[in-house]
Protein backbone atom coordinates (compact mmCIF):
# COMPACT_ATOMS: atom_id res chain seq x y z
CA UNK A 1 0.00 0.00 0.00
CA UNK A 2 1.52 3.12 -0.82
CA UNK A 3 2.43 5.48 2.07
CA UNK A 4 4.62 8.74 2.26
CA UNK A 5 6.83 9.91 5.19
CA UNK A 6 4.57 12.19 7.46
CA UNK A 7 5.85 16.13 7.55
CA UNK A 8 8.23 16.66 10.43
CA UNK A 9 6.36 19.14 11.96
CA UNK A 10 3.44 17.07 12.68
CA UNK A 11 3.27 14.41 15.99
CA UNK A 12 0.25 11.74 16.75
CA UNK A 13 1.19 11.98 19.93
CA UNK A 14 -1.25 14.54 22.17
CA UNK A 15 1.20 14.19 25.61
CA UNK A 16 4.53 12.78 25.31
CA UNK A 17 4.46 13.03 28.89
CA UNK A 18 2.05 10.56 29.45
CA UNK A 19 1.38 8.23 26.05
CA UNK A 20 -1.16 6.11 26.02
CA UNK A 21 -0.59 2.22 24.98
CA UNK A 22 -2.01 2.68 21.84
CA UNK A 23 0.13 6.14 21.14
CA UNK A 24 2.94 3.73 22.11
CA UNK A 25 2.02 1.70 19.49
CA UNK A 26 1.09 3.80 16.71
CA UNK A 27 4.53 5.82 16.96
CA UNK A 28 6.68 2.56 16.89
CA UNK A 29 4.36 1.28 13.97
CA UNK A 30 5.30 4.33 12.14
CA UNK A 31 9.22 3.63 12.46
CA UNK A 32 8.76 -0.17 11.20
CA UNK A 33 6.81 1.25 8.70
CA UNK A 34 10.03 3.12 7.42
CA UNK A 35 12.04 -0.09 7.47
CA UNK A 36 13.72 -0.43 10.92
CA UNK A 37 13.00 -4.01 12.39
CA UNK A 38 10.14 -4.36 14.49
CA UNK A 39 11.80 -6.26 17.68
CA UNK A 40 14.09 -3.40 18.11
CA UNK A 41 11.82 -0.80 17.72
CA UNK A 42 9.47 -2.64 20.02
CA UNK A 43 11.87 -2.62 22.64
CA UNK A 44 13.34 0.91 22.40
CA UNK A 45 9.86 2.34 22.89
CA UNK A 46 9.10 0.55 25.28
CA UNK A 47 11.77 1.36 27.30
CA UNK A 48 11.48 5.30 26.21
CA UNK A 49 7.79 6.34 25.78
CA UNK A 50 6.64 3.20 27.50
CA UNK A 51 8.67 3.15 30.48
CA UNK A 52 5.75 4.31 32.91
CA UNK A 53 2.85 1.63 31.38
CA UNK A 54 1.93 -0.89 33.51
CA UNK A 55 2.93 -4.26 32.37
CA UNK A 56 -0.53 -5.36 30.90
CA UNK A 57 -0.24 -2.16 28.65
CA UNK A 58 3.34 -3.00 27.75
CA UNK A 59 1.65 -6.45 26.74
CA UNK A 60 -1.09 -4.59 24.55
CA UNK A 61 1.49 -2.74 23.07
CA UNK A 62 3.38 -5.49 22.02
CA UNK A 63 0.66 -7.08 20.73
CA UNK A 64 -1.13 -4.24 18.39
CA UNK A 65 2.61 -3.85 17.29
CA UNK A 66 3.53 -6.87 16.62
CA UNK A 67 0.27 -8.35 15.26
CA UNK A 68 -0.43 -5.48 13.07
CA UNK A 69 2.78 -5.89 11.50
CA UNK A 70 2.21 -9.69 11.11
CA UNK A 71 -1.16 -9.19 9.74
CA UNK A 72 -0.25 -6.30 7.36
CA UNK A 73 -1.70 -7.76 4.15
CA UNK A 74 -4.67 -8.87 5.05
CA UNK A 75 -4.92 -5.32 7.20
CA UNK A 76 -4.09 -3.42 4.14
CA UNK A 77 -6.74 -5.68 1.80
CA UNK A 78 -9.47 -4.91 4.15
CA UNK A 79 -8.60 -1.14 4.07
CA UNK A 80 -7.47 -0.86 0.15
CA UNK A 81 -11.38 -0.59 -0.96
CA UNK A 82 -11.73 2.68 1.10
CA UNK A 83 -8.60 4.63 0.47
CA UNK A 84 -8.49 6.36 -2.41
CA UNK A 85 -5.18 8.29 -2.41
CA UNK A 86 -1.59 8.19 -1.15
CA UNK A 87 -1.42 8.15 2.83
CA UNK A 88 1.83 9.67 4.90
CA UNK A 89 3.47 6.66 7.07
CA UNK A 90 1.47 7.62 9.84
CA UNK A 91 -1.77 7.88 9.14
CA UNK A 92 -1.51 4.23 7.62
CA UNK A 93 0.40 3.08 10.90
CA UNK A 94 -3.14 4.21 12.66
CA UNK A 95 -5.43 2.68 10.35
CA UNK A 96 -3.68 -0.88 10.14
CA UNK A 97 -3.88 -0.68 14.09
CA UNK A 98 -7.10 0.20 13.46
CA UNK A 99 -7.97 -2.74 11.16
CA UNK A 100 -6.09 -5.14 12.98
CA UNK A 101 -7.82 -4.33 16.31
CA UNK A 102 -11.20 -4.84 14.47
CA UNK A 103 -10.91 -7.80 12.67
CA UNK A 104 -8.25 -9.59 14.20
CA UNK A 105 -8.52 -8.68 18.27
CA UNK A 106 -12.18 -8.38 18.16
CA UNK A 107 -12.26 -5.20 19.36
CA UNK A 108 -15.81 -4.10 19.17
CA UNK A 109 -16.17 -1.42 16.92
CA UNK A 110 -16.66 1.52 19.14
CA UNK A 111 -13.89 0.86 21.19
CA UNK A 112 -11.50 0.22 18.70
CA UNK A 113 -12.30 3.14 16.13
CA UNK A 114 -13.10 5.76 19.26
CA UNK A 115 -9.42 4.73 20.29
CA UNK A 116 -7.43 4.96 16.95
CA UNK A 117 -9.01 8.27 16.36
CA UNK A 118 -7.71 9.40 19.38
CA UNK A 119 -4.12 8.94 18.47
CA UNK A 120 -4.29 9.05 14.58
CA UNK A 121 -2.29 12.13 13.15
CA UNK A 122 -4.77 15.34 13.68
CA UNK A 123 -4.99 15.81 9.99
CA UNK A 124 -6.37 13.18 9.51
CA UNK A 125 -8.74 11.95 12.25
CA UNK A 126 -11.74 12.04 9.92
CA UNK A 127 -10.33 10.54 7.61
CA UNK A 128 -9.35 7.65 10.30
CA UNK A 129 -13.09 7.70 11.58
CA UNK A 130 -14.43 7.20 8.58
CA UNK A 131 -12.45 4.33 7.28
CA UNK A 132 -12.66 2.37 9.92
CA UNK A 133 -16.31 2.78 10.72
CA UNK A 134 -16.58 1.47 7.15
CA UNK A 135 -14.08 -1.29 7.66
CA UNK A 136 -16.04 -2.03 10.85
CA UNK A 137 -19.06 -3.12 8.47
CA UNK A 138 -17.25 -5.89 6.17
CA UNK A 139 -17.77 -9.35 6.48
CA UNK A 140 -14.51 -10.03 4.58
CA UNK A 141 -14.09 -12.05 1.48
CA UNK A 142 -10.20 -13.06 1.10
CA UNK A 143 -8.82 -13.87 -2.32
CA UNK A 144 -6.80 -16.07 -1.36
CA UNK A 145 -5.30 -17.95 1.99
CA UNK A 146 -2.43 -16.26 1.92
CA UNK A 147 -3.92 -13.02 2.07
CA UNK A 148 -6.40 -13.95 4.66
CA UNK A 149 -3.37 -15.38 6.67
CA UNK A 150 -1.00 -12.38 5.96
CA UNK A 151 1.81 -14.07 3.95
CA UNK A 152 3.58 -13.20 0.52
CA UNK A 153 2.42 -15.61 -2.39
CA UNK A 154 5.86 -17.17 -2.36
CA UNK A 155 6.32 -18.01 1.31
CA UNK A 156 2.73 -19.82 1.23
CA UNK A 157 3.36 -21.99 -2.13
CA UNK A 158 6.89 -23.23 -1.09
CA UNK A 159 5.11 -24.14 2.36
CA UNK A 160 2.13 -25.69 0.92
CA UNK A 161 4.60 -27.21 -2.28
CA UNK A 162 7.24 -28.82 0.22
CA UNK A 163 4.66 -30.11 2.87
CA UNK A 164 1.28 -30.09 1.74
CA UNK A 165 -1.68 -29.42 4.50
CA UNK A 166 0.90 -29.51 7.43
CA UNK A 167 2.61 -26.71 5.95
CA UNK A 168 -0.58 -24.57 5.63
CA UNK A 169 -0.96 -25.62 9.49
CA UNK A 170 2.21 -24.52 10.42
CA UNK A 171 2.19 -21.28 8.73
CA UNK A 172 -1.68 -20.88 10.14
CA UNK A 173 0.10 -21.57 14.00
CA UNK A 174 2.94 -18.98 13.41
CA UNK A 175 0.63 -16.30 13.58
CA UNK A 176 0.07 -16.92 16.81
CA UNK A 177 3.83 -17.13 18.40
CA UNK A 178 5.23 -19.02 21.50
CA UNK A 179 5.24 -17.65 24.40
CA UNK A 180 8.45 -19.60 26.05
CA UNK A 181 8.51 -20.27 29.70
CA UNK A 182 11.79 -19.00 31.46
CA UNK A 183 14.32 -21.42 32.22
CA UNK A 184 15.31 -22.41 35.53
CA UNK A 185 18.03 -19.89 35.31
CA UNK A 186 15.26 -17.39 34.33
CA UNK A 187 16.37 -16.79 30.88
CA UNK A 188 13.54 -17.08 28.26
CA UNK A 189 14.35 -19.50 25.61
CA UNK A 190 12.60 -21.17 22.82
CA UNK A 191 11.41 -24.81 23.44
CA UNK A 192 13.19 -25.83 19.89
CA UNK A 193 16.22 -24.11 20.73
CA UNK A 194 16.32 -25.96 24.21
CA UNK A 195 15.87 -29.05 22.15
CA UNK A 196 18.96 -27.78 19.84
CA UNK A 197 20.87 -27.53 23.21
CA UNK A 198 19.99 -30.60 24.69
CA UNK A 199 21.12 -32.73 21.32
CA UNK A 200 24.31 -30.89 21.82
CA UNK A 201 24.90 -32.08 25.39
CA UNK A 202 23.49 -35.63 24.56
CA UNK A 203 25.65 -36.28 21.87
CA UNK A 204 29.03 -35.33 23.90
CA UNK A 205 28.42 -36.58 27.58
CA UNK A 206 31.91 -36.54 28.59
CA UNK A 207 32.19 -32.36 27.52
CA UNK A 208 35.26 -30.67 27.03
CA UNK A 209 35.74 -27.49 24.63
CA UNK A 210 32.74 -26.61 22.69
CA UNK A 211 32.59 -23.67 20.47
CA UNK A 212 29.28 -21.92 19.28
CA UNK A 213 30.08 -20.57 15.80
CA UNK A 214 27.22 -17.86 15.78
CA UNK A 215 26.43 -17.54 19.38
CA UNK A 216 24.23 -14.71 19.68
CA UNK A 217 22.13 -13.94 21.52
CA UNK A 218 23.13 -16.16 23.45
CA UNK A 219 20.41 -18.98 24.66
CA UNK A 220 22.40 -21.92 23.37
CA UNK A 221 25.65 -21.27 24.83
CA UNK A 222 24.31 -20.26 27.96
CA UNK A 223 22.39 -23.46 28.03
CA UNK A 224 24.81 -25.83 27.25
CA UNK A 225 25.52 -28.72 30.34
CA UNK A 226 28.00 -28.49 33.29
CA UNK A 227 29.55 -31.59 31.76
CA UNK A 228 31.64 -28.57 29.33
CA UNK A 229 35.37 -27.57 31.08
CA UNK A 230 35.61 -24.39 28.18
CA UNK A 231 32.65 -22.56 26.17
CA UNK A 232 33.74 -20.16 23.51
CA UNK A 233 30.84 -17.83 22.44
CA UNK A 234 31.98 -16.23 18.87
CA UNK A 235 29.65 -13.87 17.29
CA UNK A 236 30.75 -11.51 14.39
CA UNK A 237 29.13 -8.42 14.65
CA UNK A 238 30.09 -6.22 17.45
CA UNK A 239 26.75 -4.99 18.15
CA UNK A 240 25.35 -8.37 19.10
CA UNK A 241 28.76 -9.44 20.67
CA UNK A 242 28.24 -7.30 23.14
CA UNK A 243 24.43 -7.96 23.60
CA UNK A 244 26.00 -11.65 23.52
CA UNK A 245 28.28 -10.71 26.31
CA UNK A 246 25.56 -8.89 28.64
CA UNK A 247 23.77 -12.33 28.58
CA UNK A 248 26.88 -14.28 29.43
CA UNK A 249 27.72 -12.09 32.23
CA UNK A 250 24.16 -12.47 33.68
CA UNK A 251 23.95 -16.24 33.24
CA UNK A 252 26.92 -17.71 32.70
CA UNK A 253 30.33 -15.47 33.71
CA UNK A 254 32.50 -18.36 32.60
CA UNK A 255 31.74 -18.54 29.07
CA UNK A 256 34.16 -16.77 26.49
CA UNK A 257 33.03 -14.50 24.14
CA UNK A 258 35.16 -14.19 21.04
CA UNK A 259 34.41 -11.52 18.31
CA UNK A 260 35.38 -12.68 14.78
CA UNK A 261 33.97 -13.94 11.56
CA UNK A 262 32.32 -17.41 12.06
CA UNK A 263 34.04 -18.68 8.16
CA UNK A 264 37.61 -17.44 9.75
CA UNK A 265 38.11 -17.90 13.41
CA UNK A 266 41.19 -17.70 15.80
CA UNK A 267 40.89 -20.81 16.73
CA UNK A 268 43.51 -23.56 16.46
CA UNK A 269 42.88 -26.56 13.60
CA UNK A 270 41.17 -29.18 16.16
CA UNK A 271 40.64 -27.17 19.40
CA UNK A 272 37.27 -28.35 19.89
CA UNK A 273 35.79 -31.77 21.29
CA UNK A 274 32.14 -30.15 19.81
CA UNK A 275 31.44 -27.18 17.21
CA UNK A 276 27.51 -25.51 17.58
CA UNK A 277 26.35 -24.20 13.99
CA UNK A 278 23.56 -22.45 14.50
CA UNK A 279 23.63 -20.94 11.23
CA UNK A 280 22.21 -17.33 9.95
CA UNK A 281 19.36 -18.62 7.76
CA UNK A 282 15.89 -17.68 6.14
CA UNK A 283 13.96 -18.04 9.24
CA UNK A 284 11.22 -19.44 7.69
CA UNK A 285 10.38 -21.68 10.66
CA UNK A 286 10.62 -18.40 13.35
CA UNK A 287 7.98 -15.78 11.85
CA UNK A 288 5.89 -16.13 14.62
CA UNK A 289 8.06 -14.13 16.77
CA UNK A 290 9.81 -12.18 14.25
CA UNK A 291 6.54 -10.38 12.95
CA UNK A 292 8.68 -8.29 10.19
CA UNK A 293 10.70 -10.79 8.71
CA UNK A 294 7.90 -12.27 6.36
CA UNK A 295 8.50 -8.92 4.58
CA UNK A 296 11.71 -8.98 4.69
CA UNK A 297 13.38 -12.29 3.71
CA UNK A 298 13.06 -12.87 -0.16
CA UNK A 299 14.39 -16.14 -2.43
CA UNK A 300 17.27 -14.49 -3.95
CA UNK A 301 18.62 -14.35 -0.42
CA UNK A 302 18.12 -18.24 0.57
CA UNK A 303 20.79 -18.78 -2.07
CA UNK A 304 23.06 -16.76 -0.40
CA UNK A 305 22.39 -17.69 3.23
CA UNK A 306 23.33 -21.26 1.86
CA UNK A 307 27.00 -19.99 0.58
CA UNK A 308 27.72 -19.00 4.21
CA UNK A 309 26.15 -21.79 5.64
CA UNK A 310 28.48 -23.92 4.28
CA UNK A 311 31.52 -22.06 4.92
CA UNK A 312 30.60 -22.02 8.16
CA UNK A 313 30.41 -26.17 8.53
CA UNK A 314 33.75 -25.66 6.26
CA UNK A 315 35.43 -23.87 9.48
CA UNK A 316 33.63 -25.77 12.07
CA UNK A 317 35.18 -29.44 10.75
CA UNK A 318 38.72 -27.49 10.81
CA UNK A 319 38.75 -26.95 14.66
CA UNK A 320 36.93 -30.01 15.51
CA UNK A 321 39.36 -32.46 16.83
CA UNK A 322 38.74 -35.92 16.01
CA UNK A 323 35.90 -38.11 17.53
CA UNK A 324 34.40 -34.83 18.51
CA UNK A 325 30.90 -34.00 17.63
CA UNK A 326 29.79 -31.21 15.26
CA UNK A 327 25.65 -29.82 15.05
CA UNK A 328 24.35 -27.67 12.51
CA UNK A 329 21.02 -26.51 12.87
CA UNK A 330 18.38 -23.37 11.69
CA UNK A 331 15.01 -22.32 12.37
CA UNK A 332 13.91 -22.82 8.95
CA UNK A 333 12.59 -26.04 6.99
CA UNK A 334 13.45 -24.73 3.11
CA UNK A 335 15.21 -27.89 1.88
CA UNK A 336 17.78 -25.65 0.33
CA UNK A 337 19.08 -25.01 3.86
CA UNK A 338 18.73 -28.03 5.45
CA UNK A 339 18.93 -31.28 3.24
CA UNK A 340 21.03 -29.43 0.47
CA UNK A 341 23.29 -27.87 2.75
CA UNK A 342 24.13 -31.01 4.99
CA UNK A 343 24.29 -33.64 2.37
CA UNK A 344 26.40 -31.65 -0.07
CA UNK A 345 29.08 -30.99 2.82
CA UNK A 346 28.83 -34.84 3.97
CA UNK A 347 29.67 -36.21 0.69
CA UNK A 348 32.62 -33.90 1.18
CA UNK A 349 33.93 -34.90 4.34
CA UNK A 350 33.84 -38.97 4.30
CA UNK A 351 35.18 -38.90 8.11
CA UNK A 352 31.99 -37.61 9.27
CA UNK A 353 29.29 -40.37 10.46
CA UNK A 354 26.02 -39.15 11.26
CA UNK A 355 24.06 -39.42 14.51
CA UNK A 356 21.03 -40.67 15.35
CA UNK A 357 19.10 -38.06 16.95
CA UNK A 358 17.36 -38.60 20.60
CA UNK A 359 14.04 -36.99 21.46
CA UNK A 360 10.64 -37.85 20.16
CA UNK A 361 10.13 -34.12 19.05
CA UNK A 362 12.51 -34.34 15.68
CA UNK A 363 10.35 -35.88 13.10
CA UNK A 364 13.46 -37.63 10.53
CA UNK A 365 14.48 -35.07 7.56
CA UNK A 366 17.38 -36.85 5.70
CA UNK A 367 20.32 -37.67 8.01
CA UNK A 368 18.70 -35.13 10.97
CA UNK A 369 15.46 -34.14 12.19
CA UNK A 370 13.05 -31.36 12.30
CA UNK A 371 10.27 -30.12 14.12
CA UNK A 372 7.56 -27.81 12.24
CA UNK A 373 5.99 -24.90 13.84
CA UNK A 374 2.59 -26.60 13.98
CA UNK A 375 4.09 -29.82 15.61
CA UNK A 376 4.28 -28.33 19.50
CA UNK A 377 3.82 -24.46 18.43
CA UNK A 378 6.78 -23.58 18.82
CA UNK A 379 9.69 -22.76 16.30
CA UNK A 380 10.60 -24.93 13.25
CA UNK A 381 13.76 -25.71 13.56
CA UNK A 382 16.01 -28.17 11.85
CA UNK A 383 19.31 -30.00 13.08
CA UNK A 384 21.83 -32.26 11.62
CA UNK A 385 24.89 -34.01 14.36
CA UNK A 386 28.03 -35.67 12.71
CA UNK A 387 31.04 -37.39 14.37
CA UNK A 388 34.80 -36.48 13.43
CA UNK A 389 36.14 -40.00 12.69
CA UNK A 390 39.51 -39.19 11.73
Amino acid sequence: MDQRRPPRHKSAIRDVRSPTSRQVAVQALTEIQTGSRANVVLAAFLGDQGRGLSERDRAFVTELVQGTTRMRRAVDHLLQPFITRKLDTDVLAALRMGAYQLHHLRTPAHAAVNDTVSVAPRRARGLVNAVLRKVADVDPEWPDEATQFSYPDWIWNLFLERWGQEGRASLISMNTPERPLPRFDGYIQGQASRWVSEAVDDASPNGGTIVDLCAAPGGKATACGAAWSKIWANEIDPTRARALSEVVENYRPEIQVVVSDGTNTPFDDGFADAVLVDAPCSGLGALGRRSDARWHISKEAITRLTGTQDALLEEALRILRPSGVLTYSVCTTTQQETCGVTQAFHERHQELRSLELQGSHWRPHCNGGLVLPHDYETDGMAIFQWVREK
